[in-house]
């Protein structure tokens, strides 16, 4: 199970043994003109740090990610490229998964 910490919290690509789900999370940067192909993968971490921490949790399990590309925005030149990532926030003992 690959596990990385992002400022303070653990993104984990599975569902480690004994954590604790608080809440459901589904994030997207989107917008006619936001320019979200130019956004990384770390401003999607950064909106689900904020919510993690707000809802006092130590990690993001169950995590997936990736860009996605909307057909109908590109017949009008605008940004059709955004990025998205599911998970839970959930409290994780630090010490049941291995992080890279």
């Amino acid at each position: 199970m690959r596990a990385v910490e992002y400022k303070g919290i653990l993104f984990i690509e599975g569902h480690p043994g004994g954590a604790q789900v608080i809440q459901q999370l589904d994030t997207k940067i989107d917008g006619w003109f936001s320019s979200s192909q130019l956004k990384s993968l770390d401003h999607i971490k950064d909106i689900m740090v904020d919510q993690a921490k707000a809802h006092a949790g130590n990690a993001i399990i169950d995590f997936k990610y990736g860009q996605k590309s909307t057909f109908w925005r590109s017949l009008f030149s605008v940004d059709d490229v955004y990025w998205y990532a599911t998970g839970s926030i959930a409290r994780v003992d630090p010490a049941s998964v291995s992080v890279k």
